[in-house]
């Protein structure tokens, strides 16, 4: 019986080097946006008449906390894909900001309780981090054999997916899918999870410069429709998110940070978001055909135009709503004022649900939308009633939903379980083949990392549905390959 041994030492070694060499190209650009965000910080609270020393120490532990691992990644002291540093990277701009910006929703609460506040969502990026840096500071050696994708097949594979992708949103925008809700869903599930793969796989590869001329053009065409696709149904956060993925593939297969056209695409999607109102107005939930983009957009880039140019106090107003909209600290803030006053926590409410949500549609027509929990998390705590969430849906997050169920016992859980969870499939990811089921599913597990307004039952059924894809998509393409024959890509 054959005895398969590890890898050289000596090559897991140097394989360690090349890595904490290429993630270390990263930590100038790490060191440019950290003066950057502290030149806007400093800014923002000389500005502010509200701002009390509670909130600057807690912006600051929040902020310190949330760029921990994003170092820690960067300076080649933790390995394997940065998903981790991705999802405590949000809480900057989630909690932190809305503290230096006096952020209306969270000003509304006092200076206790925003203080206790920032000081659960510290302790809950601390005590996460810690425990993911336990699985990311090592280098293990490589397996013997791994299920992966022959890179000859890789690239039209993934190319073909985009493809598909585009097909599928404009098909579904014009109003062209005649599928009932059960096939919808499934269908959608399978999209997207594989639409993000295929975004960051073909991303690397473009950036590692490992793509041919024709499949280069290919790429950036299919790429560039998807984003623009994507927001035209009035959604930026799709859009932003496929945007994001592209930069984190490209950064990685680089070792070098896009920096300019990234400056110039946010500057996009805030023009957009600055316009995004009155767009809806006109067009939410309508039918748009391909051949409607061009005016959509010009019309859309107009509104935006129009809104932070304009003199009036609206356009401030618009302005600071790009910060206010992307905080969830305020439903932190809500809970736990609540708690404080004798409301009684869920207990486990919101979570068990998702047992159901892990059912597909197709098997069971009554099944809850997976925004149940969020639903729930609203009409308890007074935010909407139910007819409201028909319509509309208030994001909460993970640690907000967290304590509304165990209280403080529930964000030390979270934190473990982020923790753990993120370190285990980073720690997989490792030394894996980029076209390996290993490194495809850490891919897939980053691409929810910045989903901020989620809450559990959001987030699981949708991971669920698009792992099931994926384990369809390796055990149908993938083929099992000792490591020396695998080619590097």
């Amino acid at each position: 019986m054959l005895k398969h041994l590890p890898a050289p030492t000596q090559d897991t070694q140097q394989a360690k080097i090349n890595n904490r060499n290429g993630q270390r190209q990263l930590l100038p650009f790490f060191w440019f946006l950290l003066g950057a965000y502290a030149v806007f910080a400093i800014t923002k609270v000389y500005s502010s008449q509200v701002i009390f020393a509670e909130d600057i120490f807690g912006a600051f532990t929040i902020s310190v906390a949330s760029l921990l691992s994003v170092y820690l990644w960067c300076s080649g002291k933790a390995f394997g894909i940065p998903i981790f540093p991705l999802f405590s990277i949000t809480y900057v701009w989630t909690c932190a900001i809305p503290l230096i910006s006096a952020n209306p929703s969270v000003f509304s609460y006092s200076n206790s309780e925003r203080f206790f506040a920032s000081m659960t969502v510290t302790g809950f990026l601390l005590l996460s981090t810690s425990i993911w840096y336990q699985f990311v500071n090592r280098f293990p050696h490589p397996r013997n054999h791994y299920r992966t994708l022959d890179i000859q097949k890789g690239d039209p594979i993934f190319l073909g997916v985009l493809f598909l992708g585009n097909i599928y949103t404009i098909f579904s925008l014009a109003g062209w899918l005649s599928l009932d809700s059960g096939s919808f869903s499934l269908v959608r599930a399978a999209i997207l999870g594989l639409s993000a793969i295929a975004t960051f796989s073909m991303s690397y590869r473009y950036g590692a410069g490992k793509l041919s001329t024709s499949n280069n053009a290919l790429y950036l065409t299919l790429i560039t429709t998807n984003i623009i696709t994507n927001s035209v149904s009035l959604l930026l956060i799709s859009s932003l998110t496929l945007f994001l993925i592209t930069v984190v593939g490209y950064s990685l297969g680089k070792r070098k940070f896009p920096w300019i056209s990234t400056i110039l695409m946010l500057s996009l999607f805030a023009l957009l978001h600055a316009g995004k109102a009155p767009m809806r107005e006109l067009y939410w939930q309508q039918p748009v055909e391909p051949w409607q983009y061009p005016s959509r957009c010009i019309e859309w880039i107009d509104f935006g135009i129009k809104s932070l140019s304009s003199k009036e106090v609206e356009s401030g107003e618009s302005e600071q709503s790009i910060i206010e909209r992307a905080s969830v600290f305020q439903q932190l803030l809500l809970t736990q004022s609540l708690t404080e006053k004798g409301m009684p926590l869920l207990d486990g409410y919101t979570y068990a649900i998702i047992p159901q949500l892990l059912l597909p549609r197709i098997f069971n027509p009554d099944k809850i939308t997976s925004h149940e929990g969020t639903s729930i998390l609203n009409i308890y705590y007074g935010r909407q009633t139910r007819k409201d969430t028909q319509t509309t849906t208030i994001g909460w997050g993970l640690l907000a939903e967290a304590y509304a169920n165990y209280g403080l016992w529930g964000c030390g859980l979270l934190a473990f379980l982020c923790g753990a969870g993120y370190g285990y499939v980073s720690l997989m990811s490792i030394n894996a083949p980029a076209f390996s089921d290993r490194y495809l599913f850490a891919i897939l597990v980053m691409s929810y990392a910045f989903q901020t307004e989620y809450t559990a039952g959001v987030y699981v059924a949708a991971l669920f549905q698009s792992s099931v894809t994926l384990l369809v998509f390796i055990f149908l393409l993938m083929k099992v390959k000792k490591l020396e024959d695998i080619e590097v890509s």
